[in-house]
């Protein structure tokens, strides 16, 4: 029988000023940052009720040096959020999400990858959404599946409340290589019976760039992206799931996920991200 999630009384349901967080996960992507971090903190900058948290995945291109020359007004009001990883030498897309997500305080949780673009006044449209929706997909929308139906770069963008992100146990860590983590999530809770929408389109836009980046930090480096999962790293995270789906496996363990050492905001203090009690 398929595992069940109790619906929470969500917060984000509760009040129209729910912090929305954007979680930003990034492995030498500076260059992308450049571009999108100025542009969506001003798309945002008379919405007090967000935050932006950057999850540095052991980054080798100066990524901390630019965040801490460029942004200290915004890191010191808590606007910004910068947390060093210095571990990985491989990127763990499900790991890296799941410690954003975890390190973030808002009541709304958001996957913005880096090379993607908010548009102006996000934060308020999804707080509007889940109102009445349990979460938001950058990816197409058919029945109990997120298709890709061209190559657009945002189906990543995930959106859903802090308290149900906890309930499904996070982005699935079985998944090794490139793909299918943030569709996933989307799909599980469709399974589940959620009920979710596809983000506008006047919200979703991002750098295009080739799978030579995407694959750069996986030993795979076929994606088989917008090819219906037919090959690929995108396949083989997606037979993980049928499999996992066809035992009833519909969340992942939610006291462990995101585990690790981070250090916020360039101190030496460590921050460890245990089991959850």
């Amino acid at each position: 029988m398929p595992e069940q999630v109790t619906v929470p009384q969500y917060l984000c349901r509760q009040t129209q000023d729910a912090l929305v967080s954007f979680c930003i996960t990034c492995k030498d992507r500076l260059f992308h940052l450049r571009e999108t971090l100025p542009r969506n903190l001003a798309w945002h900058q008379d919405d007090p009720n967000v935050e932006f948290v950057i999850v540095n995945y052991n980054s080798g291109d100066g990524l901390q040096d630019w965040i801490r020359s460029g942004y200290g007004p915004a890191l010191e009001s808590s606007r910004l959020v910068h947390f060093f990883n210095p571990v990985p030498a491989e990127f763990r897309a499900s790991h890296a999400k799941n410690q954003a997500f975890r390190l973030a305080r808002g009541a709304i949780l958001c996957n913005l990858d880096a090379d993607n673009f908010t548009g102006p006044g996000f934060a308020g449209y999804v707080r509007q959404q889940l109102h009445g929706l349990d979460f938001l997909s950058g990816g197409v929308i058919e029945h109990n599946r997120i298709v890709a139906t061209d190559v657009r770069g945002v189906e990543g963008r995930n959106v859903l409340p802090r308290e149900l992100f906890w309930a499904l146990g996070g982005f699935d860590e079985h998944f090794d290589s490139w793909g299918y983590e943030d569709s996933n999530l989307s799909e599980r809770m469709m399974e589940l019976g959620l009920k979710g929408r596809t983000i506008e389109e006047q919200y979703l836009s991002c750098i295009d760039h080739g799978d030579e980046l995407r694959t750069r930090f996986f030993t795979n480096k076929v994606t088989g992206r917008n090819t219906g999962r037919a090959f690929g790293s995108c396949k083989d995270n997606y037979s993980i799931w049928l499999e996992k789906k066809a035992g009833g496996r519909l969340v992942c363990p939610p006291d462990r996920f995101g585990c690790g050492t981070v250090y916020r905001n360039f101190s030496g203090d460590p921050l460890h991200l245990g089991p959850r009690p």
